[in-house]
């Protein structure tokens, strides 16, 4: 479904991803972790297509990246409705001076989407986060976690194939944290998702990844299942969730 091969991004000369590759099939969720700079979100970015300059491939569904986001554009090969990718911004990227229903409908809207169907998928899209009777709120009469159930509402009404989540849970406390992890696993269940999540939260972590890519340097030094990254057989992975200073992670 997501195939990255030998990715290198740097930005004013400096390597932010060195050589990166990694697999995602089809219907699994890879969490990718790392302390703070490791390139997470700049990894989750470059395959919504928002990198311009890259080395290296990344394909989505067996298309280039350039050629997938192109024929996404120009409806060509399969419809637009057959294969749709969705990006769950870090601060939920709500529109300020629209309420929660036009939020959620936007992407729906700019597709030409009917305004009955619009209704339609809207309403379930907001029941579905938890949200049922708020469509009329403004973003700032909402908390972070509730701004962050009407991203994912805007996300999943889109019915997509793939799901990027960059850091979810951040801010929030380990109950929302938690109630944030249920939905993305209940979308992986429902929606059959593949899908990619940034976070610091290790509970999180834990509990929705079939699989995990831990960064640091700019390379991947662990890749493979969630059980295995928790087994802490390595000194990367022991470090990571222990949270020890010391250990091959310098912290600065």
């Amino acid at each position: 479904m997501i195939a990255i091969k030998d990715m290198i991004v740097a930005f004013d000369r400096k390597v932010i991803l060195d050589g990166i590759s990694l697999d995602v099939s089809e219907g699994q969720t890879i969490v990718v972790l790392g302390k703070n700079g490791s390139g997470k979100s700049v990894l989750l970015k470059a395959v919504a297509g928002l990198v311009e300059t890259y080395g290296g491939t990344i394909s989505i569904n067996g298309s280039g990246i350039t050629e997938f986001y192109s024929s996404r554009e120009t409806h060509e090969e399969e419809s637009i409705e057959d294969f749709r990718l969705a990006y769950v911004f870090q601060k939920g990227g709500l529109f300020d001076s629209m309420n929660v229903f036009d939020n959620v409908a936007f992407g729906l809207r700019r597709m030409g989407v009917g305004e009955e169907e619009v209704k339609a998928r809207v309403a379930s899209a907001i029941a579905r986060v938890g949200l049922a009777g708020n469509d009329n709120k403004l973003p700032s009469e909402l908390s972070g976690g509730m701004q962050k159930r009407v991203g994912l509402a805007r996300a999943t009404c889109m019915n997509p194939n793939i799901i990027l989540y960059d850091d979810p849970t951040a801010g929030l406390d380990p109950i929302l944290s938690d109630s944030i992890a249920d939905l993305i696993l209940e979308f992986r269940d429902t929606m059959k998702t593949t899908s990619m999540v940034v976070t610091h939260d290790l509970k999180v972590a834990e509990k929705v990844a079939d699989s995990i890519a831990l960064l640091y340097g700019g390379k991947i030094v662990f890749q493979g299942k969630g059980e295995e990254f928790f087994a802490m057989d390595d000194e990367y992975t022991s470090q990571f969730v222990e949270g020890d200073i010391e250990g091959p992670i310098d912290i600065f």
